[in-house]
């Protein structure tokens, strides 16, 4: 109703204002001959109030009826529109285009992808986009399921995993599809940064009902907040200490409860791809855990060496969205398909 009342107002604004500026200049103004600047600025200000009100309104329709992408923390209308045109869940209520049974079909093997929003493809319209959707269309002997959900960290992804066997789940292949920020539940820093982000005070009635003025409240919202600006910059100092600590015991937790229930465990790591280059500020990351899963004796495969080198910009949804886009879910479809298929034929047993 708002959005409808905001859109009307602004599509009757031009029309009022035409129709002022008109009669200003037809019949107004030669009334003000002595008056030439007093004239003058009110004829200007009312053209200048016209074509900001058809730049409002062009803008209005635009973000509101043509633009279809995201942003990285789902802070604008426009994201929150985009879910729901193109994220359909399934029965069980994850995004897939196909159903999830809790036994594992005869004859197959079952891999179940956990993750966050970059396993569940935000920024992806066409689900079949997805490396999860890739490798099952190439893969037809391997049934897949992608068990993620945007936001879900470590900690709500332990939950999953534990819950799975009471609910009657039969786990095969379990793959942690882990990014670098999923430890960002029991980061303090990050807390804080989500507080002010997502637990702002409302911004009014314009801005709530309107596309265009959300977007741009969104924006300079994110432009403010340093932990954005600065990408996950908080992330390198909560692989230190006891963060580190007790992301680890969460991690092997993970691990344990896995093979508790009679699955094997496979682990995929995602670099945060618009920080590529040569000064890459993560990699010490990458190195601890490849060094935890070494010891752990848990597979790991760590896509930073698939896509370093490459240009950020190829492989995010947008600059505004650092998730992968189409082309970065083909190539990791591509390694992570590889990987499974070397980690299943090297099993013991295996033909």
């Amino acid at each position: 109703m708002g959005e409808n009342f905001i859109l009307l107002l602004f599509v009757m604004l031009p029309i009022v204002l035409l129709i002022f500026t008109r009669q200003f200049f037809r019949q107004v103004r030669p009334q003000m001959s002595g008056q030439r600047i007093r004239s003058l600025v009110f004829g200007n200000t009312l053209v200048l109030l016209l074509l900001l009100s058809v730049l409002t309104l062009g803008g209005e329709v635009y973000f509101r009826f043509f633009y279809d992408s995201t942003d990285s923390f789902g802070l604008c209308k426009t994201t929150q529109r985009w879910f729901a045109r193109h994220f359909e869940r399934n029965a069980t209520g994850f995004r897939d285009s196909a159903n999830y049974m809790p036994t594992v079909e005869p004859g197959k093997r079952r891999v179940s992808f956990f993750g966050d929003s970059i396993t569940a493809a935000h920024g992806i319209a066409d689900v079949e986009d997805r490396f999860a959707n890739i490798i099952r269309a190439t893969n037809p002997n391997l049934e897949i399921h992608v068990l993620a959900q945007c936001g879900l960290d470590t900690g709500k992804q332990l939950e999953l995993v534990h819950f799975l066997p009471e609910s009657g789940y039969e786990t095969d292949i379990v793959v942690l599809v882990y990014f670098l920020n999923d430890i960002s539940d029991i980061t303090p820093e990050w807390q804080e940064i989500g507080k002010r982000l997502y637990e702002s005070p409302s911004p009014g009635f314009l801005v709530s009902n309107s596309y265009l003025f959300d977007t741009i409240n969104a924006r300079l919202r994110m432009a403010r907040e340093p932990g954005v600006s600065d990408y996950y910059s908080f992330v390198r100092d909560a692989y230190e200490g006891s963060v580190w600590d007790r992301q680890k015991d969460r991690l092997t937790n993970f691990r344990d409860t896995v093979a508790a229930n009679g699955g094997t465990f496979y682990v995929v790591t995602f670099p945060f791809l618009h920080a590529l280059g040569d000064d890459y500020a993560y990699r010490d990351i990458h190195k601890k855990l490849n060094s935890l899963w070494l010891d752990l004796d848990v597979p790991h495969l760590d896509l930073l060496r698939v896509f370093e080198g490459m240009d950020a910009e190829d492989l995010v949804v947008s600059s505004r969205d650092a998730h992968p886009n189409e082309s970065a879910h083909a190539l990791a479809a591509r390694e992570i398909s590889t990987f499974l298929v070397e980690q299943i034929e090297s099993e013991p047993g295996s033909e």
